[in-house]
This record gives C-alpha cells, sequence and structure tokens, in this order.
C-alpha cells in the first residue's frame, strides 16, 4: 500500500534553461512540442502535490485535461525507460493530475493593456492557444468559430467515449476566466458571416486556424453525393452533438488512423451489429495509435489491412455494400504515400452503411479567389506562419496537414509569437523557441523503483444501455499513480556532483549512440565537451567529497592481479566489534519503529553497525538483537542528557566543537569507548583518547552527529580527517586508535575515500534514510507509512550491498585485497580547496605533503 503522507515541498519558481547552459531538458520534455516540465509534474505527483503538478502542466498547455485523454505521447516515446521495461505513463499521469484539481483550478485574469487586436478564425486547439498568448500580451482578441461550440474538432471529431465534454468545458472555460479580452463570436462562418475583408479593417491582424472539416472523397464509382448509408466526418459531428443516425446490421468502415477507428467504435456504439474496417496499410503500418487498434479489437471490431475501396455498391439510393481490391504497397521507395493496387485481386462485402474516414480537406472560396489556400490547404510558411497577405497567418491542420491536439496547440503558441512581432512592428523577429524551464522537483524516493512495472489505465470496454457512450478508459488511482510516477528516471536531476554534471551525461548518453563512421556529429559533440565553461570550484567553494578521484591508472590493475576475484571488507573497530563490511548508520534515533525495525535487519544481513543514543531493537533483552543476528551499537552519550547503557557495544561520548576533559569510564567490561570530536576539538581530543586508551575516535565533519540527520544543515569540513591523521603521525601513535568519519557520505566510492585517508570506516546517515524510502523536507528526512518493514528491510540491504561492491570494487582496482589497503597515494583532487582540506595532491602534480 502507498499513502501521501510525504510532506509537499514548496513550488518553486520555472528556472529556464537559458538561463543555466549546464541544463538540458529531459528527453521526454525535448519530445513534448510544448516543452512541458514533465520531470517537476511527474514528481509532484509523488509527493502528493496534485495542484502544483496541473500548475506546471497548465502552464505550456491550456487544455491539459484535453491532452490527457487524446495526446499523441511523443514524450513516451522519447522516455529512456522505454528501452527497458516500458516508458513512464506520462500521459496517464497527466489525466490523473487533472481529474484530481480541473474542476476547481483557475488562473488569475489578465485584463487588456493594448490597442490593437486580433482577429482568429477558428474556435479550436489551435486558435484558443493562439488566442490566450496574445491576450495574455495585452492585446484584444476577436474568436470567430462557425459551430455553436468552441472547440473545433476536440468537441466535433473526438468521441465523448474517449473525451468527455465536461472537460472540454473546463479547460475552455479556465482559459476564457482567465483572458477575459477574448471575445467569441459563434455561428460565424467564414464566407458567410463574416469576410476575411471585413476582419482585416476591423483588426490589426488576422489568424487563420479554421482546421480541416470536408470529407476528402476516394473518387470511386458508386461514390454519390446524398446516398443513404454513405457518410464521413459528420457521423461523428453529428453523434457528438446527440444526434441518432439508424445504424443496424453490418456496417463498414474504410481508413487506418485514429479518425477512422474513433468512426468504427462509435457505429458500434450507434447500433452497428457488426463492424468491419478496412485500410491500405498493414497492421504494422497504420498511422492509428497502437492501444487504439487494441481496444478496437478487444470490442469486437474486425479489422482488414492492404485493402482499397474499388466501387461502393448501391441499390434504389441506398448503400449495399463495398467492393476493395488489394493493396501491394502504399508507399514508394522515397517512403512517399503512393499506393499500389493488385486490381485482379477483389473483395466485396455486403453493408447497410459505409463509413468513409480517410481523410479531410479544407474548402472557402473566399480564401481561394485571393491565392490565400490552395488545393484545400492554406499557403502559409512555418518558419513566419505569414500567408501571401502580409496581414493575415494562418496556421493548425488547414495550413500543414491533419496532427494530434497537442501539435496544434503547439503551432498555436508559435502563430501567436510571429502574430505579437508583426504588432510590435518588427520585420525580422526572432525565431520561435520552445521555452525548456524546470521547477527542479527533488526525485521520488521510492525504494522499488527500478522494479515497477508500467501500468496501463484498465479500459471499461463496450458498455450497454445508458452508459454505452460512456468513458471507456479509466483514470489511475491515487496508489497507481505515485506508484507510476515514482518509475521516472528523472533524465533532468543533477547529480550534484561537479565533475559529473547533467550536461555530461547526456554526453555520454549522446556518444553511445553515434556511428563511429559519424565524423560530424563525433567532432560537434568533442566541441561541446571542449567549450569553456563557467569555473564550478570558485575560492569560497570548500572542498568536497566528490573532488577526491581515484588515479584511472589504477584500473590497469584489474587485468594482471591474480586476487581480483575477492577483496576483503572485514573491519575491527577496538578488540571487541567485528564488522563484516566498514560501515556505521546513524540518525534514525527518532525514526518510527517499523523503519528502525527494517535497518535492524539490513544491518544485522549484512554485517554493519549503528550509532545512536539508543539501540534500534530490543529482542530477548539484548540491545540490537534480531532475527538476522546482533547489530553492533555504538551509544551516543551527551552529558546530561542520557546515561550509558551497559548493553551497548561501546559509548561514544560527544565532546562537541571545544575540548574540555569529561570523565569517562567503561560500564562494563569488553565494552568500547570513543569519543566524537570536531577538527576544533582534535588537537586536545586525539591526545586525550590516547591517554586514556581509548579505542577510536569519531570524526564528526558536520558538528552534530548527536542531531538526527545533521548532514543536512552544512557542508562537511573535511580537514578533521587531514588533521586527526596529522596529529597522530607526528605522535607516532596512527596505529593505536581507530578512527570513523561523519559526513555527507553517499556511496561506497566515498567511503573508500575515507578509506584511503587512513580511516577505518564511514558512516552513513541521510543516504540510508533515502534508500528506506524517506524524502528529505524542512531540514529532515520524512517517512510515510505506505512501506512495509520487509520492503523497506529488502531496500536498505540492496543498498548496502551495492555500495560494498562500490567499496571493493574500487580496492581491486588499485591493486588490492583488502579494503583497508587503499593508500592516499591512490588518489588525487581536482580542486585546490579540497587538496588543501585533506592533503592530496592535485591531479597536476605532486607538491610536498606533511601527513602521509
Amino acid at each position: 500500500m502507498m499513502d501521501f503522507n510525504v510532506e509537499p515541498i514548496e513550488l518553486r519558481e520555472p528556472y529556464d534553461e537559458y538561463h543555466d547552459p549546464e541544463y538540458i531538458p529531459a528527453p521526454c520534455q525535448q519530445g513534448c512540442p510544448l516543452g512541458t516540465d514533465i520531470p517537476s509534474y511527474v514528481g509532484l505527483i509523488w509527493q502528493g502535490n496534485f495542484e502544483a503538478a496541473f500548475e506546471v502542466i497548465s502552464a505550456a498547455n491550456p487544455f491539459s485535461s484535453i491532452c490527457g485523454r487524446v495526446c499523441a505521447k511523443p514524450c513516451e516515446a522519447a522516455c529512456r525507460r522505454g528501452e527497458s521495461d516500458g516508458s513512464v505513463a506520462i500521459r496517464n499521469l497527466k489525466r490523473f493530475a487533472a481529474d484530481q484539481v480541473s474542476g476547481s483550478y483557475r488562473i488569475p485574469a489578465v485584463p487588456v493593456t493594448r490597442s490593437k487586436s486580433v482577429g482568429i478564425i477558428g474556435g479550436g486547439p489551435c486558435g484558443l492557444t493562439a488566442a490566450q498568448d496574445l491576450a495574455e500580451a495585452g492585446y484584444e482578441v476577436h474568436v470567430y468559430e462557425k459551430s455553436e461550440n468552441l472547440g473545433g474538432m476536440m468537441t466535433s471529431g473526438i468521441p465523448v467515449f474517449r473525451l468527455p465534454r465536461l472537460l472540454i468545458e473546463r479547460d475552455i472555460n479556465r482559459l476564457l476566466e482567465h483572458c477575459p479580452g477574448i471575445e467569441a463570436h459563434l455561428n460565424c462562418a467564414l464566407g458567410e458571416q463574416v469576410s476575411l475583408r471585413e476582419l482585416k479593417e476591423r483588426h490589426d491582424a488576422v489568424l487563420l486556424a479554421t482546421g480541416l472539416w470536408k470529407d476528402r472523397g476516394a473518387g470511386i464509382p458508386g461514390e454519390e453525393p446524398g446516398l443513404d448509408g454513405l457518410y464521413g466526418i459528420g457521423f461523428l459531428t453529428d453523434t457528438n452533438r446527440g444526434k441518432k443516425l439508424p445504424l443496424s446490421g453490418g456496417v463498414v468502415v474504410v481508413g487506418g488512423g485514429n479518425v477512422a477507428i474513433d468512426v468504427a467504435r462509435t457505429a458500434l456504439r450507434a447500433g452497428a451489429e457488426e463492424v468491419q474496417l478496412f485500410c491500405l496499410e498493414t497492421r504494422t503500418e497504420m498511422p492509428a495509435w497502437k492501444h487504439e487498434i487494441k481496444e478496437a479489437l478487444d470490442e469486437g471490431i474486425v479489422i482488414n489491412n492492404s485493402w482499397g475501396p474499388k466501387r461502393i455498391l448501391n441499390g434504389n439510393g441506398k448503400v449495399t455494400g463495398i467492393e476493395f481490391m488489394r493493396c501491394a504497397s502504399v508507399f514508394d521507395a522515397e517512403g512517399c504515400f503512393s499506393p499500389q493496387y493488385d486490381p485482379k485481386t477483389t473483395r466485396t462485402v455486403l453493408a447497410q452503411a459505409v463509413l468513409m474516414a480517410i481523410g479531410l480537406t479544407g474548402e472557402n472560396k473566399e480564401l481561394e479567389d485571393s491565392g490565400i489556400m490552395v488545393r484545400g490547404r492554406l499557403a502559409a510558411d512555418f518558419d513566419t506562419m505569414r500567408t501571401p497577405d502580409p496581414k493575415v497567418f494562418a496556421a493548425g491542420d488547414a495550413a500543414f496537414g491533419p496532427s494530434a491536439v497537442v501539435y496544434a496547440i503547439h503551432q498555436g503558441h508559435r502563430a501567436a509569437h510571429y502574430v505579437k512581432a508583426f504588432l510590435e512592428g518588427q520585420d525580422e523577429p526572432e525565431p520561435y523557441r520552445i521555452a525548456y524551464n524546470t521547477r527542479r522537483i527533488p526525485p521520488a524516493q521510492d525504494p522499488m523503483w527500478e522494479r515497477i512495472p508500467r501500468e496501463e489505465q484498465a479500459c471499461s470496454g463496450l458498455a450497454t444501455g445508458l452508459s454505452v457512450f460512456g468513458e471507456c478508459e479509466l483514470t489511475y488511482d491515487a496508489e497507481t499513480a505515485r506508484r507510476q510516477a515514482a518509475r521516472c528516471l528523472r533524465c533532468d536531476a543533477e547529480t550534484g556532483t561537479a565533475d559529473y554534471s547533467r550536461r555530461t551525461r547526456e554526453h555520454i548518453h549522446a556518444m553511445a549512440r553515434i556511428q563511429p563512421g559519424d565524423t560530424k556529429r563525433l567532432r560537434d559533440l568533442l566541441r561541446a565537451r571542449l567549450r569553456p565553461r563557467d569555473n564550478p570550484f570558485p575560492p569560497e567553494r570548500p572542498g568536497q567529497l566528490d573532488d577526491l578521484v581515484f588515479l584511472p591508472a589504477a584500473l590497469t590493475r584489474l587485468v594482471i592481479d591474480p586476487y581480483r576475484e575477492h577483496c576483503s571488507t572485514a573491519t575491527q573497530i577496538g578488540k571487541t566489534v567485528t564488522l563484516k563490511q566498514p560501515y556505521f548508520f546513524t540518525g534514525f534515533d527518532e525514526a518510527a519503529e517499523d523503519v528502525r525495525e527494517a535497518l535492524a535487519g539490513a544491518l544485522a544481513a549484512t554485517g554493519c553497525g549503528y550509532i545512536g543514543s539508543k539501540a534500534l531493537v530490543r529482542e530477548a533483552g539484548v540491545a540490537g538483537g534480531t532475527r538476522n543476528g546482533h547489530v553492533p551499537w555504538l551509544q551516543i552519550v551527551v552529558d546530561g542528557t542520557n546515561e550509558p547503557d551497559p548493553e551497548a557495544d561501546g559509548l561514544i561520548h560527544v565532546i562537541g566543537p571545544k575540548f574540555r576533559p569529561i570523565s569517562i569510564e567503561r560500564v562494563r567490561r569488553g565494552q568500547l569507548l570513543g569519543v566524537s570530536a570536531t577538527a576544533a576539538a582534535l588537537p586536545d581530543a586525539i591526545p586525550y583518547a590516547l591517554e586514556n586508551g581509548l579505542d577510536f575516535v569519531l570524526l564528526d565533519a558536520v558538528h552534530g552527529l548527536e542531531r538526527p540527520w545533521a548532514e543536512l544543515e552544512s557542508i562537511p569540513d573535511l580537514t578533521v580527517m587531514r588533521d586527526a591523521i596529522g596529529i597522530l603521525r607526528k605522535l607516532n601513535r596512527e596505529e593505536d586508535i581507530a578512527l570513523l568519519y561523519f559526513g555527507g557520505l553517499r556511496s561506497g566510492t566515498d567511503v573508500a575515500k575515507v578509506l584511503a585517508v587512513n580511516c577505518n570506516a564511514g558512516i552513513f546517515g541521510v543516504a540510508m534514510g533515502i534508500a528506506m524510502g524517506g524524502a528529505v523536507a524542512n531540514g529532515r528526512i520524512i517517512f510515510g507509512n505506505g512501506l512495509s518493514v520487509e520492503e523497506r528491510r529488502h531496500a536498505a540491504e540492496n543498498w548496502i550491498r551495492g555500495s560494498i561492491q562500490e567499496t571493493a570494487i574500487i580496492a581491486r582496482c588499485a591493486g588490492k585485497t583488502n579494503v583497508h589497503n587503499l593508500e592516499p597515494e591512490d588518489m588525487r583532487t581536482i580542486t585546490l580547496a579540497a587538496s588543501e582540506a585533506v592533503g592530496v595532491p592535485l591531479a597536476s602534480g605532486r607538491p610536498p605533503r606533511d601527513y602521509f
């Protein structure tokens, strides 16, 4: 079970990628014609912040609810997870977010601030999108729509069982409320109620977004106007308006696109007893979406591929059937539409109705006479959206051919850009570009994200009775939506490392896909990699673990090392605590019991220890006891706060930032004893520890071991390691006491680095909290109750095993058979700050060192 007890993170202002030269949009965002910030809204859905998710979607798409149902999903085609176990269900998640809040979501109204006005012919997705953009810019906009409703083909051409009319009304009403400067003129057709000449006189610019609305005939014998039983796109339009057409018996649909599938499924719901669809294309060539084809087949529609209409049979003014001929090929060698037939192979099908869905065209005498419309299409330049008339622009299906709603919206944005430039007197405007923004929402923290499969929305199929036209697909429930959101790879996210940025990651992906012979792309990529960038290591930036790197030359040792198949990770702290791995974990003192129990099971199974003010679990009177074994526990002791526990395997007395002598002693025989100290306290703390026979010193790089999740409060002070080693070296006592490091460790590689600096073990905190399903919020880790103990334990154990493999492989690559044999000589630093903080030389040279 999943829940939404993770505290939502406040929505951040969009960040334009052009202001950040290191940011590259994720593949899904680049695949979206609108540049929708998909990773952010997917991340917000995982958080349970649905209103914020819908705000992100609506920022680029005024028809968010509609696209949640009928988008062509180019984003999913670009999704990298599609290369493995299926793309993220981006459209389904958009639909989920819209269903949660679209009914109540409103956008503040924008006033008219300019004197000029624009006339737009066509109230479909393209025209209305342009209208919103122009209204937001302050212009008065008049939309002229030939029908009684706005929406264009969204209203008249998409069946209600795929797109409920309520959702169209919501999106359009929200747009009109947001833009009171838009005035709609319904039942106002160009060439009938209003002319282009009149519109040019009324307005300072005119945009044609008329769409395609007239059937393109097949031009075959028997295709006679007014023939009873012969229908075109008017069948869908009439059905969507509630008009019942007399369908019964067998019905034939001609066409292979989404419209043809919609017509066939509508015919079945309108009373046809049997529906057969015939198309030129093979099944793999059909332009209809695969899931639409599947749903049609599931409903009993028979699809016949590679057949073209030859003639329509009729008698007494009524359709009686249709004859087809075999289509040998649809496209020529260049991929152009050029069907070739075998006229000798024919097939006759008896039918009471034939529904033609082979395409649409435009028709308008005034536009044809003026040269703006040629052969049913508007003559427009896509680069400028201009027509032969300097005052008239054109966009949408009528100008550039039939497309999905999302592409019509894109063209609306594009047209508005060039219309605004014209109104502002720009003769050579900047080319239109998609604005890629990011809110930089943190990634989901579901520990099972790799194993969650893609889940499709449930399909209700062909209903009966009053619900025959009810919606055929069902929206995700909240649990499924959050689970699907967790699958996102978050290709937009920065790694947090200075030497492996988002841009570097994208270049690696690109290199993996470039053919060796494609020298031009390889050259361009090399130039991009060599392009100078701002210094990511300014003087004020402190040294970080990421600035420590292992020598690449060490990789060659892996090939010749006869012991490379084995590398010991066993760790001894003092005389009584033995770990299988050089790992301790901390920060879970205030976590819920089920979280602590899960961590205890993982630590027992992997042989790691815990550091905290209390044991993770107590079983059978033994601190740290679990069914998987004992978890070594080092108790944090703060004077005046808690008392030493005799059941603890060791005691850590917190000294704090300033050394002060404290009275410490073991409360039982064999118990380890140590202190926690920051860099400032080390000159006194280490001699004190040696003089009193302590077993270890815990190096606190974040000044707050005793506080849960202290790592979230500050950047680790790496000098704590350098100073500790330097003091022990001067005293010639470096082998006499163990050093444990705490602060900013995130991976097994990080632990390998601190081991190489001569520490004995690393202590994880926040990294494990995230691995177990926690989320960072308000400076702490928040755990929801959506995961079972076993799921959390499994996630923690897998994370530990993966991390220890990292630590071991680093040692093996350096030619070691024991992780504790790693040395400073195996590393270099890439920043001056890190070199000074740790004492490891820069990659570019070997200056003298005082500490190793």
